[in-house]
């Protein structure tokens, strides 16, 4: 029989004790699954019995989220909890977890249209900004302040395949320029407010290739060689005291929101990565910039896909094939010559 009250049920799924030592949730994930509960679940059904909770408590729990994709987050933690209060003995009915977000009033998206036996995964081309994109918004962060690191710091996102806070975390012992080689070790979170130094993505620690000179004829290793010198010099004379290959204007690590605001906007709209002011259009992200390092990798320089997985720490072969490969291409002219 289900028992206890909702708020233990909720304090037991936020639990790290309720995980493997070796496997807890990361900063950001608890986070996330936190301020869920705050906000929506304990507001609902925080005060009802375990025993009392009814799948129409749940839809309301999904149906204040204020979008469809909020919801469908929302919807994960929720059948999560169910979950782990099952196992703990809190609730006895998995179909509690069988809701779903619901417009109710609010602007529905518009149903998505994919393509017949495509990988949900796959990065249509369009969204992968070309080689002279990259160029054009490393040449209008250049005209900002620090622009040379920030020009050099879009290059090297694109044509390493390091995430945002595995660049704002890259220090200078990282890099072997010989080698032209790049060790993954760590990346830089922001939880709450506060900076956090952690493991990579899925705790994998990785190293990753450049090339001498990009394909719009950037000239990628001499620029890091250089920074690297500039890092150390910095790191000795206390402006930079982690080596950081990209300071804030502080010498430490940048936050998210300050970089993108500060440094990113201005160069979008000047690239015309973003549509005018107050237009709330877009192309392409920063995050677009992987996308360019793992289609470059396949493409241009031809790694087999397995390499490429590893060079950009995807947790398989599988999602790299499905992201960048997909399954569509060329059945036209496979099925045309079949049928000649």
């Amino acid at each position: 029989m289900a028992s206890g009250t909702s708020v233990r049920l909720i304090a037991w799924y936020l639990s790290p004790d309720r995980h493997p030592a070796a496997r807890p949730w990361s900063r950001k994930h608890a986070d996330t699954q936190r301020r869920l509960c705050e906000r929506f679940i304990a507001p609902v059904i925080g005060s009802v019995p375990c025993q009392d909770i009814r799948i129409a408590d749940m839809q309301r729990i999904v149906n204040a989220a204020p979008t469809a994709g909020e919801g469908a987050r929302l919807r994960r933690c929720l059948s999560a909890m169910v979950t782990a209060g099952i196992a703990a003995g809190y609730l006895t009915s998995p179909r509690l977890k069988e809701v779903h977000w619901q417009a109710a009033g609010q602007p529905a998206p518009a149903p998505q249209v994919a393509i017949a036996g495509e990988p949900t995964q796959f990065v249509d081309p369009a969204e992968i900004p070309a080689d002279a994109d990259v160029a054009r918004l490393g040449r209008a962060l250049a005209r900002g302040r620090r622009g040379d690191l920030h020009e050099l710091m879009a290059s090297t996102a694109a044509y390493t395949g390091l995430r945002q806070g595995e660049l704002f975390a890259l220090t200078a012992a990282q890099i072997t320029p010989a080698a032209r080689v790049i060790t993954v070790d760590r990346k830089v979170v922001e939880v709450a407010g506060t900076l956090y130094l952690e493991a990579p993505k899925g705790r994998k620690r990785r190293s990753t290739i450049y090339p001498a000179r990009t394909p719009a004829g950037y000239p990628l290793a001499g620029k890091l060689a250089a920074r690297i010198r500039e890092a150390r010099a910095e790191q000795d004379a206390g402006t930079n005291p982690l080596g950081l290959m990209f300071p804030s204007p502080r010498g430490t690590w940048w936050r998210s929101s300050n970089f993108d605001r500060r440094v990113l906007a201005p160069a979008y709209h000047t690239a015309a990565w973003r549509g005018p002011e107050g237009a709330g259009t877009w192309t392409w992200t920063w995050h677009s910039l992987r996308h360019v390092f793992c289609t470059t990798a396949l493409s241009s320089w031809h790694l087999e896909p397995a390499d490429v997985s590893c060079l950009a720490g995807h947790a398989n072969i599988r999602v790299t094939l499905d992201m960048y490969v997909g399954a569509t291409a060329g059945v036209l002219d496979r099925a045309r010559t079949a049928t000649q």
